[in-house]
């Protein structure tokens, strides 16, 4: 098992589910966390090197079956804190429909007063600059990878992972 370590000065992640239906994410574990409809799970943000990533996958169900969850992503480098939205595995070409939270949109931004890069893929959208479709966009669509982050502001912003981001607030 990886060794994540929880480092001072580092914000917290909130995944928000707004969808009218339970979700389930793996972050760190092999155990899913139920997050009930209209509610939210948050956790420290954490970072194991310099680089390295933190994915959280997203579920309709308990189990976490292939082609069938979506994933927010980030990771911390030279002090600055990067994040995207990842449909690589629940994605057959430009239809997300079999990822969790997209049919309704998905959406990252930081409640922080400071600059992070607010993120939203629409609904039922085709959105290759917002989100991951394939593994490498840059080579595979030419177009840049979508990856957002909070530049100079640092890294103890708080980041909101958003499920179903057309709907009310939770």
């Amino acid at each position: 098992m990886v060794q994540i370590a929880l480092v001072a000065g580092l914000g917290k992640l909130t995944v928000a589910n707004r969808c009218s239906r339970d979700m389930f994410v793996w972050s760190g574990s092999s155990r899913a966390i139920k997050i009930n409809a209209r509610s939210r799970y948050t956790e420290p943000i954490r970072m194991s090197c310099n680089g390295c990533g933190v994915t959280i996958k997203v579920s309709r169900t308990p189990q976490l079956l292939g082609g069938h969850h979506s994933q927010f992503e980030y990771a911390i480098s030279n002090n600055v804190m990067y994040y995207d939205i990842s449909f690589v595995d629940c994605a057959k070409d430009k239809d997300a429909s079999n990822c969790p939270g997209h049919v309704a949109g998905m959406e990252i931004y930081s409640p922080n007063e400071k600059r992070c890069d607010m993120v939203t893929c629409l609904g039922n959208s085709y959105c290759p600059t917002k989100a991951y479709y394939v593994d490498q966009p840059k080579q595979k669509l030419g177009i840049p990878e979508p990856v957002y982050g909070c530049g100079t502001a640092g890294t103890d912003a708080d980041l909101v992972f958003v499920l179903c981001q057309n709907q009310r607030s939770v």
